[in-house]
């Protein structure tokens, strides 16, 4: 009766305990920002696998809306959540001296792989924050 009750156990905790994890990553590329600017952050999200023509541009976004917000004195990891077994939806926020920079990303993980497969940034909380959260200040 033990080995069937442990079976079950690990049948039963081993689909959540795989579920996409980014968080630990997502917050270690903020504090990366922090440290050392977008460069940083970028390669700790994505790399060196990734396009380097779509982190070209992310770079030139990230680098263009920060350049006159002064340095990063905070940074935070908010509401996670999952969006099926494999992608997490992650929001963080780099607050800069003069105002916040909000970050929605899509982090991915299947087989032993995973990454982040979206990123979105902006000085307006309601263009990156869930919409019912945005329906909900309404």
């Amino acid at each position: 009766m033990k080995k069937l009750l442990c079976l079950v156990c690990v049948l039963v905790v081993a689909p959540i305990a795989s579920a996409a994890d980014g968080v630990g990553v997502f917050q270690a590329g903020l504090r990366d920002f922090q440290i050392n600017g977008a460069d940083a952050l970028l390669g700790t999200w994505y790399g060196t696998d990734a396009d380097q023509e779509r982190l070209a541009r992310l770079r030139e976004r990230l680098n263009k809306l920060s350049r006159e917000l002064g340095p990063v004195v905070d940074t935070q990891v908010f509401a996670p959540h999952s969006l099926g077994r494999h992608v997490q939806r992650l929001y963080g926020v780099l607050y800069f001296q003069k105002r916040p920079l909000w970050l929605r990303a899509d982090f991915y993980e299947i087989n032993g792989r995973s990454g982040f497969v979206a990123l979105e940034f902006s000085l307006v909380p309601d263009d990156v924050l869930p919409l019912t959260w945005v329906t909900l200040r309404e």
